[in-house]
């Protein structure tokens, strides 16, 4: 790896929004529901029109070490997996769905980080998967975000006869480890890192990672960005017990202030998440960033 790592913007999870627009009556039905890979020409196309009409200009923002780190953790984990077991090229789900009201179908794409093959191939049905979402993030929220992400995809691939597990991988931001007591947890099943290569594994699964875990896969860089982004992080989760423990002893706490960011990259669905070097928007930011600007 070659100089600091410039995350790049994360490609959408959907072409079409709200996320969730199936559960709500929107769409009337649903066909051919596949993988393709991050490259297909039609999701690729799909992304680039959407990318120009989501295109904002304005000043350069300052970009946090989380952030900017975010990217390569997906990419090492994604690694990791694969060492553990098989992933598949093909990590997009697209799909024609119908609108209530429309007369014609139209695409949607939902990007997964990883899908794994599960179990012994079925030789007359689709395979059963197992798709993974990837958080770098000290926040249990985030993580019950990730499955909120999975739900969606994995809605449509049982639709195509698939069985389908849900897998959040999150790596700790900070120095510490995600709580196992926290309420908002409690229902998932937790693994443990051999347990990636197991046959079978529960509906809704959490994968918590350590930096430790993922060894020789992070490069000198790596590390270094990984130390700063550790320290936000390690104030951030500071913060926030902090303010829960105020708003116990019945103090009113005042919501964080979030500044709106004045993006001058390209802005997507799902703008907060880390995305791999293999994402097609690396490339689609270098067209529409050159170097020379």
């Amino acid at each position: 790896m070659s100089g600091p790592y410039r995350r790049p913007p994360r490609a959408s999870r959907m072409a079409a929004r709200p996320e969730d627009d199936e559960a709500d009556g929107r769409i009337a039905k649903v066909r051919s529901v596949r993988l393709v890979p991050v490259d297909d020409p039609a999701y690729l196309a799909a992304m680039a029109e959407q990318a120009l009409a989501h295109r904002r200009f304005g000043p350069k923002e300052e970009q946090s070490a989380g952030y900017r780190v975010s990217g390569r953790i997906e990419e090492v984990v994604r690694t990791w997996l694969g060492r553990q077991s098989r992933l598949l090229p093909e990590r997009i789900v697209a799909a024609e769905v119908l609108r209530s009201g429309a007369r014609a179908y139209e695409p949607l794409y939902l990007e997964l980080d990883a899908v794994q093959v599960v179990g012994a191939p079925d030789p007359v049905g689709p395979p059963a998967v197992r798709v993974y979402e990837i958080k770098f993030t000290s926040n249990p929220a985030a993580i019950l975000r990730g499955f909120r992400q999975l739900r969606r995809a994995a809605r449509l691939l049982r639709l195509s006869g698939s069985r389908v597990e849900e897998v959040v991988a999150a790596v700790q931001a900070h120095r510490g480890v995600f709580p196992r007591d926290d309420s908002r947890l409690a229902e998932l099943a937790w693994l443990r890192p051999q347990d990636v290569g197991r046959a079978s594994l529960p509906g809704r699964a959490l994968l918590p990672l350590a930096i430790a875990d993922l060894g020789e896969l992070l490069e000198d860089e790596d590390r270094a960005l990984l130390e700063t982004a550790q320290d936000e992080a390690d104030a951030n989760v500071g913060a926030r017990r902090e303010r829960d423990a105020r708003r116990a002893a019945g103090e009113e706490v005042a919501p964080v202030d979030r500044a709106a960011r004045e993006g001058a990259h390209l802005r997507f669905g799902d703008e907060d998440e880390p995305a791999g070097a293999d994402s097609p928007f690396a490339a689609l930011r270098r067209l529409l960033e050159p170097e020379d600007r």
